[in-house]
């Protein structure tokens, strides 16, 4: 009698790869690998934002007691506490002149914003960027339901977040501050950089095109901070905070006993918009409520060659950094004429200690206009460059520019033309963020002279140049590494100038960073042989670059 035998199944050769091949085209599998694209796709810029923002609040922890040594600065500080101009400028402040308080200060300030901004862009781009290039059309016709696929995007951006938010908490509370307060500041960010990813996520389902989705996230962005400022008001209700996230932040001080409170808005407010994104997630591909429903490539206008092709990619960048920096700009300049006052209210022995702290010359409107934007903006001019050049990077990893060089478009003429559409529109941010501070500081009550103004822009320029330079230098010979390198190396060189003279650091090391070198202006005249050999430097590290990348092969992500 013969013995049945039993089927075995193969465990190596053809059959079992095409088993593992039909495994992982389950829609589980697919989903993974795609979470995993979408976590690489925003690595570099994570990555780089958070380092930036948990380096510099860490920074900002273990220099409180330079920066505040006495009980006499300490009571300085907390005679800010419900000033209506600081907390237009820096939200909702509760006992600045304590460590905890002092960096939650900063935090519900610039840094917020900074938070929101980078959610708000990484949405927009993962979402209606990927489908506006036709990246999208190819998973949708895969296993993956459209909800199935904008989930797994999500899901990517909220494990940066939750990343990000632990870097926060840990390094804050390793450089000194209460445990408690870091961890509650680490999350309520990460919530805070989830709630405008939420915004544009809704946004990216609503709106036809990227340009569409961001500007309204941005639109929403601009109603939460003008909600801020007017929640600073002396007259406003104190409830009026609570009608932004830009105001529940300030509530994370422990005198306050309100932190359950503001995750729990944070909370619901996110699950509220990611669900209303989900509604929108069965819609057809490249339609939307606003801005059309045709698909963008056939609405899009003939580019008339390579430099028409640059101008609309660097332009769209450029567009969406100069919003955001001149609204920034307006909103910290219009109040120059109150703090001028503030100032001069202020008690002697006061003043002199925020002097020691580096806030000179804050008497008049050029000083305190000049120390706003040597602080906040020429960071933000500096990190556009860092972001140029991190797009130029992804030009040839995605390899688009193959289409370009295949024609008689050679690999130098690319490459100078991208280089110079980035350096025009850091020339427009400056001009821009000049502009905007002399029409505010009109409507403010006292103008500075235009051409001040205009100076001041100016000098936000040569630092931001000398970084795209750095950032074409690395993209010639480390390709791979051109966009950790070049945000590394504008955050290195801010922390060292923001840090380094509090740690006493030798004069020779701080004079590394280009920040160092920047004059005051309009408090001071233009330093004009720092700019010139900054910028010589930019170009010479530039033109070393394109020689590089002129020989070199490309190099795919």
């Amino acid at each position: 009698m013969a013995t049945k035998l039993s089927p075995q199944r193969p465990t190596s050769g053809p059959a079992s790869t095409a088993a593992a091949a039909v495994t992982t085209r389950l829609p589980a599998g697919v989903w993974w690998r795609t979470y995993r694209h979408h976590l690489r796709l925003l690595r570099n810029t994570a990555i780089a934002w958070t380092v930036a923002l948990a380096g510099i609040g860490a920074g900002v922890v273990a220099t409180f007691e330079d920066r505040v040594p006495t009980e006499a600065a300490r009571a300085a500080a907390d005679a800010l506490e419900g000033v209506p101009a600081f907390e237009a400028l820096l939200g909702r402040f509760v006992r600045p002149g304590s460590l905890e308080g002092f960096v939650l200060s900063r935090w519900t300030g610039m840094f917020a914003i900074a938070v929101a901004v980078w959610g708000m862009l990484a949405a927009t781009k993962l979402l209606r960027g990927a489908e506006q290039a036709g990246h999208t059309e190819p998973l949708r016709a895969g296993a993956l339901s459209p909800r199935g696929l904008l989930s797994s995007a999500v899901a990517a951006m909220l494990t940066w977040f939750a990343i990000f938010a632990v870097a926060v908490g840990a390094t804050h509370s390793a450089a000194g501050m209460d445990a408690a307060t870091s961890w509650a500041l680490g999350s309520a960010m990460g919530l805070l950089a989830a709630t405008l990813a939420a915004v544009g996520t809704l946004a990216s389902q609503v709106a036809a095109t990227r340009r569409r989705a961001t500007q309204l996230a941005g639109t929403v962005l601009g109603a939460a901070l003008a909600v801020r400022v007017l929640a600073a008001a002396t007259t406003t209700p104190d409830w009026v905070w609570w009608a932004t996230p830009f105001g529940w932040i300030g509530f994370l001080h422990k005198v306050d006993e309100a932190r359950t409170a503001v995750f729990a808005a944070f909370a619901v407010l996110v699950v509220l918009l990611f669900a209303a994104a989900f509604g929108f997630a069965r819609r057809d591909l490249h339609a939307g409520i606003v801005g059309g429903t045709e698909p963008a490539a056939t609405q899009a206008r003939p580019v008339g060659g390579q430099l028409g092709l640059t101008a609309r990619i660097a332009g769209a960048a450029v567009a969406g950094w100069a919003a955001v920096l001149a609204a920034a700009a307006f909103v910290f300049t219009v109040l120059v004429d109150d703090f001028v006052a503030i100032w001069a209210d202020m008690d002697v022995e006061a003043a002199a200690i925020y002097e020691q702290m580096g806030y000179v010359a804050l008497d008049t409107h050029e000083g305190f206009v000049a120390i706003i934007l040597g602080f906040f903006f020429v960071i933000g001019v500096a990190l556009f460059s860092a972001a140029q050049t991190a797009a130029i990077r992804e030009e040839e990893a995605s390899w688009r520019i193959e289409h370009l060089l295949a024609r008689p478009v050679g690999r130098v003429r690319w490459l100078v033309t991208r280089t110079l559409a980035a350096a025009i529109g850091v020339v427009v941010l400056g001009v821009a963020v000049g502009v905007v501070v002399w029409v505010a500081t009109a409507l403010g009550g006292t103008a500075l002279a235009f051409g001040d103004a205009l100076l001041a822009g100016v000098n936000l320029m040569p630092a931001a140049l000398l970084f795209l330079g750095l950032g074409i230098l690395v993209f010639g010979l480390l390709p791979r590494l051109t966009a950790p390198l070049t945000f590394g190396l504008v955050i290195a060189a801010y922390l060292l100038d923001f840090v380094g003279p509090l740690l006493e650091l030798p004069d020779g090391l701080l004079d590394v960073s280009p920040f160092r070198h920047l004059a005051a202006v309009p408090a001071s005249e233009l330093d004009i042989i720092a700019a010139l050999i900054m910028l010589g430097i930019g170009a010479l590290a530039a033109l070393i670059g394109v020689a590089a990348f002129r020989h070199r092969d490309l190099k795919e992500a």
